[in-house]
Formats: structure tokens, sequence, C-alpha cells
């Protein structure tokens, strides 16, 4: 899972520059704002869902086909809802632009089949089937690569293209898992099954539900808002700088779907703390070598309009640096079966970040979002570790102190993982 979540960062250094030369940084913003409300749906509409399915797959395999079955029911019947709750506010949402508005109707027709997707995601994580789970994403980095490159050479990237390379490919990719509607095993079930009611599905997905959609809105806020606070133009930078931070993040949100998969099988305190001081090692590692190396390929690679997201981005990659033993640990508490704790941290993070982001946006611009972003994460991840600490019952330091200890064994984990990718490729 980790290998294969570089591709993503790989993949986005080769397109937001494609991007960014192709449509400049209004265009840049209006192809966020598109794309904006139909992710947020995505969220909205899935009731945890996915998170559920990979809980208690990972325990209980036997139950694949009907829960899988009726949770893709379920989101789907949400998903056609939120496309009309979508439509009624299309004249908030695109500022009564008329070919916004178009794009965001188009985006938002493609949230009923990857809901389906992401329903057979969750249950793929837990049923452990990492290959297929990699498959899905070199098959929509790749496609991304492809695409994007094509358009740009072919003189027919727009923001209507993009838009449609951004919601197709997704869907394309999820193809693969279809293995899950497979004859589950029988035999793998831990104890605990008493019924095969669907009540503790939906239940553990309503309580994920809260803190996703919490999740998923600060996410979100800054192409929903950044335009009427702001400009567009901020917005352009704002999503520059959050594609090139986001780089560790990535590969930090990978660990923790892997983390969660397999601690919902079977639940390690230290596995969830050592995981947490390796990642944000790692994290920190990446960030710092962007960072020194971001003055040298910044302007040349996404254009001199976007010279002015340098500062902006080195302080969101100490932000998502501060966001990662936040993660874990709040994967830690799904795993442990307390979806509620996480949901409430992200909850409470939605709350700072909103007042925050209305407080500094308006006067600073894109540095308001970037400072906005470092106290959410520092709201965020205090909340998590100091809950998970309690619920684990391990000390909050060990999420964070790291020691040489982790450096040798990160690098043992390096070695070890480049030898095994080594000999397969060699075969």
């Amino acid at each position: 899972m980790t290998a294969t979540s570089f591709l993503v960062p790989a993949a986005g250094l080769v397109t937001a520059p494609i991007l960014a030369q192709g449509l400049g940084a209004e265009g840049r913003g209006i192809l966020a704002a598109a794309l904006a409300p139909s992710a947020l749906m995505l969220n909205l509409a899935t009731l945890g869902l996915p998170d559920s399915l990979t809980f208690h797959l990972a325990r209980w395999p036997s139950l694949t086909r009907r829960a899988t079955a009726w949770s893709s029911a379920a989101t789907i019947v949400l998903g056609i809802v939120s496309i009309g709750v979508t439509a009624l506010l299309l004249p908030l949402l695109s500022s009564d632009d008329a070919e916004l508005s178009r794009l965001i109707l188009i985006a938002s027709a493609s949230t009923v089949p990857a809901l389906v997707v992401g329903v057979l995601r969750g249950a793929a994580v837990g049923r452990q089937l990492w290959k297929y789970i990699a498959i899905e994403r070199v098959i929509l980095t790749l496609g991304r690569v492809v695409l994007f490159c094509a358009l740009f050479w072919t003189g027919t990237l727009t923001v209507f293209s993009a838009v449609v390379v951004n919601i197709a490919l997704p869907i394309a990719a999820g193809v693969v898992y279809l293995v899950v509607t497979r004859r589950p095993p029988l035999d793998r079930d831990k104890p605990g099954l008493e019924s095969r009611s669907m009540r503790p599905v939906f239940g553990y997905g309503l309580r994920v539900w809260w803190g996703s959609v919490a999740s998923m809105t600060l996410s979100r806020l800054a192409p929903l808002l950044m335009v009427p606070l702001s400009t567009a133009y901020d917005l352009g930078l704002y999503t520059v700088a959050t594609t090139i931070s986001d780089l560790p993040l990535i590969v930090a949100l990978a660990v923790q779907g892997a983390l969660f998969g397999v601690g919902s099988r079977d639940q390690n305190a230290s596995r969830v703390t050592d995981t947490a001081r390796l990642t944000t090692l790692l994290a920190i590692a990446g960030s710092v070598a962007i960072a020194v190396t971001l003055p040298w390929w910044l302007a040349p690679l996404f254009g001199s309009d976007f010279a002015g997201a340098l500062g902006p981005t080195i302080l969101l990659l100490a932000s998502a640096c501060i966001c990662v033993p936040g993660l874990m640990a709040a994967g830690g508490l799904s795993s442990f079966g307390r979806p509620s704790l996480r949901s409430l941290g992200l909850l409470v993070t939605l709350v700072v970040y909103l007042g925050a982001f209305l407080l500094l946006v308006p006067h600073l611009g894109v540095w308001g979002a970037a400072w906005t972003s470092v106290i959410g994460n520092v709201v965020m991840s205090t909340f998590m570790i100091a809950t998970a600490s309690r619920v684990m019952e391990v000390p909050a330091s060990r999420f964070v102190a790291i020691t040489w200890s982790d450096v040798r064994r990160l690098w043992d984990l390096g070695m070890q993982s480049t030898r095994v990718v080594l000999k397969r490729l060699g075969r």
C-alpha cells in the first residue's frame, strides 16, 4: 500500500504543472470549484459505509456479498438525492456563472457510480485485498498522466476536458473491485458474529459518517469559500500549494488505510503507535526534501503566475507533518471500535478550522488559508492522540517521540521493501 501510494504524488508532480500551464491560475481555480461539490457529495452520501465494511468484513468476511449489496443500494439512493440538492444550490455554488454551473452538474452526475466504487473499495480493504487496491491506484495514476499529457500536447486541455478526466478515471479504475463480489470464504470469521443483520454495519457507518462529513468539509472549504472570500487567483495558488504539500499526506493516508484494515481484524496498540512515529518520520524527511528544493522548480514547473505559492507551500508542508500522527491515532480509534471519538475530534477540528478560515482568508488570502491549515491540524492531532492514548492505554508520547531506533527501523524497512520490489521486477 505504501509503495503504490508513491505513484499518486509522482503523478501529481507531472499533471499539476500541466494543469497549471494549460489552464492558468484562474482556470485551475475554476476546475477546483467545479469538482468541489461532487467531492463533498461523495462523502455525504456514503453514510460511512466503506469504513464500516472495512471494520466488519475484516472480522467476518462471510458477510461480504450481503453487506456490499445493501450498502451499495443505500448509497445509490442517497447519491441521487445529492444530485438534486446540488442542482438546487447551483446559483450559490457557481456565483450565477452559467459555465461553472454546467461543469458542477457534469461532475455531480458521476456521484452514483463513484459511490458504488467507494463501497467496493471499503470491502476490499476489509478483506485485505491489497493487490487489487494497488492495481486501482496504478490505473488511476497512470491514466491521469497519459490523458492529461495527451490533452496538453494536442491543445485540447480545457476546464471541461479536465473535469471529464477527473470524474471518469476513478470509475473506470474501480472496475477492479468487482473481485469482491466473488464467493467469500466461509471459514475465516472471528468469534462474535451473533446474527447476519445489517444493523451493526449501518450503525457503525453512521458513527463514522458524521466525522467523515466533517473531514471532507475541511478539505473542501477552500474550493467552496475562497472565491467568495478572496479571489480565484488566491484559490489557484492555494490549489497548487496543496497539490505539493499533500504529497506526504497521500502516503500517510495509504498507511492509515492499511493500518485500519489490518487493525480491525487484530487490534494492537503498539502497531498503531509504531506506525504513527515511522510515518511521521517519513513525512518529515519528504517534506524537508520538497521544501529545500522548492524554490528551484516551483515557478519553472508551474509557471511564473504561481511564484507566490512558494511560502504558503512550505507552511502547508509543516502543517502536513503535524497532521500525520493524528491520522494514525484516528485510524487506531476506528480499528478499536471507537469511531464516534474519531468523529468528535474531526467535528471539533472543523469548528475551529471554519472560524479561523473566515477570520484569516478575507485579510490574508492564500496565507490565511495556509495558517488555518496549521491551526486545524494542531487541534486535530492533539485531540486524536490524547483520545487514542486513553482508549489504547498507552502514553501519548509513543505516538510522536521519534528515536534513533525508529530511524534505523525505517531505513531497514525501506531497504527490505526495495529488495522485494527489485526481486519481483526481476521475475
